[in-house]
């Protein structure tokens, strides 16, 4: 009984069985839009309950006010099947509480790291978002559990997921055992306790689940939008040498003679490449009408095609294994090789989303603000909600997570820069950092400025706002406008 392009005012009351209750405040909400129905969209992503999370989105409700969706590029919290994480994180800033202006953290006006606080602070609570909004997001590799495990915690349960193909080869080889019966459910559970699963995040979740991609991967048509969805990530591991942990491109000593222990590196969760079932999915919701004829062809996924974040190498390629061994036969070291010649995303995926036309590229992951434009496709990296990790441009930072081994192949690891050789673009307004030597700088990466970008489907721009946390008095300021759809 919902008419498209009208808001309806709500509240939500519970009731105990004493008669008595509590209520909620009134929102809105809203069917699906219409095609040319003005639509204002929030991109956003890697909350994790970071610092200036809930700053970010009070700025975002006072500068822009209602939206009418969220697109989240991955990251929500940091460990999906930790509950506070979600709704009631003790330190205030739970996801939900910040999405919904229910949030309470408190900031020195000076936040940068390693500086000495400010004696005047002041107290964020978020935005009332989704309680107007849907919110659309993606799998990053923090809605990723690994292997299930109840005597390990949550943390050490996250950071140990084993690939799928190992794990059903695995399977056969004790399946007489475990699975007598040969049920097809008692399979799939035990290849999904002893690999990685995504439950949590499937569960709190309701996203469109038609044909193959499930709720990982999937597509909508929201008015003039067409969203695509994809499943882009990969287990994160450190870089740094630490006892008995699996690494981004090693395998400690400790572990060579333990192949259950090990890591494999960055593997991916859900394969792209030409042939996977993710892929062929992808060429079919390309292929489509509803996609073709829309006015805005925007594909999101967690792990960026392009980049200059420190999340933006080793490439998106499937890790190459090289063991070696001695003169009898035992390992004397593992490592893993990421080819830049294999890059998924570059080789099998963006030829797909070039010759289709899309519009917008928004990803996530390297807690970022930069922008490309080429071959009229806009790429976005909206992550630096809540903090940085870094802007990795020739000149300005060289990255610290390459291998310190001369075995590897330096070149599929630069050390600054877009791995493909792109350059990012200057902000059109203004740029709000600078360099060294006062040059303004194409991306954002500080630790007290936080950043938030809307699509305003209207206009067809795409606008992106910069807040100093260390001047709460101050408004967010627009630094970045494009235009991206037909024209």
């Amino acid at each position: 009984g919902l008419n498209q392009g009208e808001r309806v005012r709500y509240f939500v009351e519970s009731i105990y069985e004493s008669g008595t209750g509590v209520k909620s405040e009134i929102f809105s909400l809203q069917p699906a839009p219409a095609p040319g129905q003005p639509f204002k969209i929030l991109l956003t992503s890697d909350h994790q309950s970071k610092p200036m999370t809930a700053a970010n989105l009070e700025m975002v409700e006072k500068t822009i006010g209602v939206v009418d969706a969220v697109f989240f590029a991955g990251d929500l919290v940091n460990i999906p099947d930790r509950a506070s994480e979600w709704f009631d994180d003790e330190h205030g800033a739970a996801l939900f509480p910040c999405l919904q202006g229910k949030a309470k953290v408190t900031l020195d006006e000076n936040t940068a790291k390693g500086e000495t606080p400010n004696q005047s602070k002041i107290t964020f609570t978020g935005g009332a978002i989704i309680q107007h909004a849907p919110l659309f997001p993606v799998v990053g590799n923090h809605e990723v559990m690994g292997r299930y495990d109840s005597s390990n915690n949550l943390q050490t349960q996250l950071e140990d997921p084993q690939p799928r193909s190992l794990v059903r080869e695995r399977y056969r080889e004790v399946a007489s055992l475990i699975n007598p019966e040969g049920l097809a459910e008692k399979e799939r559970q035990w290849i999904e306790d002893n690999s990685f699963n995504t439950v949590s995040y499937q569960e709190i979740f309701t996203l469109p689940s038609r044909e193959t991609g499930g709720e990982n991967y999937y597509a909508i048509q929201l008015g003039d939008v067409y969203l695509i969805g994809l499943y882009a990530t990969r287990i994160y591991r450190t870089h740094k040498k630490k006892d008995g942990e699996s690494r981004k491109y090693t395998e400690p000593v400790t572990l060579l003679d333990n192949p259950d222990k090990w890591g494999h590196g960055e593997f991916i969760f859900e394969d792209l490449q030409k042939g996977s079932a993710q892929y062929e999915w992808l060429t079919d919701q390309l292929k489509s009408p509803e996609f073709r004829e829309s006015k805005y062809k925007i594909v999101m996924m967690h792990q960026a095609p392009h980049g200059f974040g420190i999340n933006h190498i080793p490439v998106f390629a499937h890790p190459v294994q090289i063991v070696e061994r001695d003169d009898i036969g035992s390992i004397t070291s593992i490592r893993y090789e990421y080819p830049i010649d294999r890059d998924i995303l570059f080789n099998d995926v963006m030829p797909l989303l070039k010759e289709a036309g899309v519009d917008l590229i928004h990803s996530g992951h390297s807690h970022l603000w930069f922008r490309i434009n080429i071959d009229g496709i806009t790429y976005i990296e909206t992550s630096h909600v809540g903090n940085s990790y870094g802007c990795y441009i020739d000149g300005h930072k060289e990255r610290q997570n390459t291998p310190d081994d001369d075995r590897f192949d330096a070149r599929n690891y630069p050390k600054s820069g877009d791995p493909h050789g792109l350059s990012p673009a200057m902000p059109t307004e203004f740029s709000p950092l600078t360099d060294k030597d006062g040059t303004p700088l194409p991306c954002v990466d500080s630790n007290d400025l936080t950043i938030f970008t809307i699509l305003d489907t209207q206009k067809g721009s795409l606008s992106s706002y910069v807040y100093d946390t260390r001047e709460p008095g101050s408004a967010p300021r627009l630094f970045d406008k494009v235009m991206i759809g037909k024209k």
